[in-house]
């Protein structure tokens, strides 16, 4: 199954990259950052699921609004765009800030649900005050549907240059931890006694979330990077049971997602691109039992 998967991920991408370059040449960069994307995203989405931490990764939809909100903020002050880097510098700046605050919220006592939840009210008082202010100061110079929806049809190589550092450093922890970090989540307590340093990895994971949705807020917008951190996972864990298997289906599931999303927004271009690619990601998860029993 899974070579298949992988075969069939890889075939969709390259036919959707030949569509891009031949036809559709706008689309091209803009299809190079939602593959990037989606692929680190979906890296990350199996130690989420495992360490059940979806409802934190789902809370990135609270915390990436939040954060790029004040971003845009900072940006405009300083007559910058949402493309510049300092948009993005902030915005991972801001995300990692709200995301450890819910492991030290956490550290206070409260359980995960309960300390994720506290930090997910502040940000929602938080972004209303940040709104408020763009509109009274800044409604000339900032769109906040663009910091929701993305601004995928305006990306060029320059942001694709830009984001990619943010998605490399990313990678690097599912790359070296993480098989060993799903490994903890079945078992935390025999983890540690050979010497794993789940807290640790649980710290270096939130920041590895963190530069991940940081890097694609510019192409998928504040909500869908959410979503990316718990659909493919959550596909994976249904193509196949096995740990060392988990992290390439969910990163094959959501190219292959990002491969139909370019398809169908070419045919529909009412269907916004990383809408389309959770709405992919979901076929693919109610399909997975199915083809599983076959």
């Amino acid at each position: 199954m899974l070579i298949l998967i992988e075969a069939l991920a890889a075939a969709s991408a390259a036919a959707a990259f030949i569509h891009a370059y031949l036809y559709a040449p706008l689309l091209f960069w803009p299809l190079v950052s939602l593959v990037l994307s989606a692929a680190v995203l979906a890296a990350l989405s199996p130690l989420a699921v495992s360490r059940r931490m979806t409802f934190l990764a789902h809370a990135q939809g609270h915390s990436i609004l939040t954060a790029a909100l004040a971003a845009a903020i900072a940006a405009a002050a300083a007559a910058q765009s949402l493309a510049s880097p300092l948009f993005y510098l902030a915005t991972l700046l801001f995300i990692i800030v709200l995301n450890l605050l819910v492991l030290f919220t956490e550290s206070l006592g409260f359980r995960k649900d309960v300390a994720t939840g506290v930090v997910m009210s502040f940000q929602l008082t938080a972004s209303v005050v940040l709104l408020y202010v763009i509109r009274s100061l800044y409604a000339t110079a900032l769109d906040p549907l663009s910091i929701i929806t993305g601004e995928y049809v305006l990306i060029t190589p320059r942001d694709v240059l830009i984001q990619a550092p943010l998605l490399f450093a990313s990678a690097l922890f599912p790359l070296f931890y993480g098989v060993k970090y799903l490994y903890a989540a079945v078992d935390e307590i025999f983890a540690q006694s050979i010497g794993i340093n789940t807290k640790l990895l649980d710290r270096l994971f939130v920041v590895a979330m963190s530069l991940a949705v940081a890097g694609s807020v510019y192409a998928l917008g504040s909500l869908m990077p959410a979503v990316l951190l718990v659909l493919p996972g959550a596909a994976a864990s249904r193509y196949s049971h096995r740990l060392t298997e988990q992290i390439p289906v969910s990163v094959s599931l959501a190219v292959l997602s990002a491969a139909a999303a370019h398809f169908l927004y070419t045919i529909l271009p009412w269907l916004w691109p990383s809408a389309a690619l959770g709405l992919a990601l979901l076929v693919l998860l109610v399909a997975a039992q199915p083809l599983r029993n076959k």
